[in-house]
């Protein structure tokens, strides 16, 4: 059994990126309205990733790289059929050593409410007024940071999949 995160490049990973995304994130949440063809999606600092375990894709998030040593994880999913069993830990690991590998040290979050716990047990905090403005605001969402240990960019060993472009 293996994990491996995928930096979204063909149409088929496009295609299931969206449709987890748009599974947990929507329909499960009675929400209507995803919109698979937001510009930000194509952003080359925009990177949009895919968790599969034994080939299956189960999990997804964006990290948007803002260049200034911080990035923003975006719209976090794992599949309700395997939610619970320590796959949004291996995702959250793995997204933060893909960040290590393009130099970010900082990253942010806006979590679900019902989140949070999570977060918190995976080294994540309640931001203090210091969040990106890109990050943005919501009503129902917690702004977390977290900042992740640097390491020389060519000592990350990442899947050939997940290297940065």
């Amino acid at each position: 059994m293996r994990h491996y995160l995928v930096r979204v490049a063909s149409e088929a990973d496009r295609q299931l990126y969206h449709a987890i995304r748009r599974a947990v994130l929507w329909e499960e949440r009675g929400r209507q309205g995803y919109d698979d063809a937001r510009p930000e999606e194509r952003l080359s600092n925009n990177h949009r990733l895919l968790l599969t375990f034994d080939g299956q894709g189960i999990g997804t998030t964006r990290l948007d790289d803002l260049r200034d040593g911080t990035g923003l994880v975006r719209l976090v999913a794992v599949t309700g059929a395997v939610r619970g069993q320590g796959h949004g830990r291996i995702l959250n690991a793995m997204v933060e050593n893909y960040a290590r590998g393009l130099g970010i040290g900082t990253l942010f979050v806006n979590a679900a409410p019902n989140a949070e716990g999570f977060y918190a047990a995976t080294g994540w905090m309640r931001c203090r007024n210091n969040a990106p403005e890109q990050l943005g605001h919501t009503e129902r969402g917690v702004q977390m940071i977290k900042t992740i240990i640097r390491r020389d960019p060519e000592s990350v060993s990442l899947p050939p999949a997940a290297q940065p472009a």
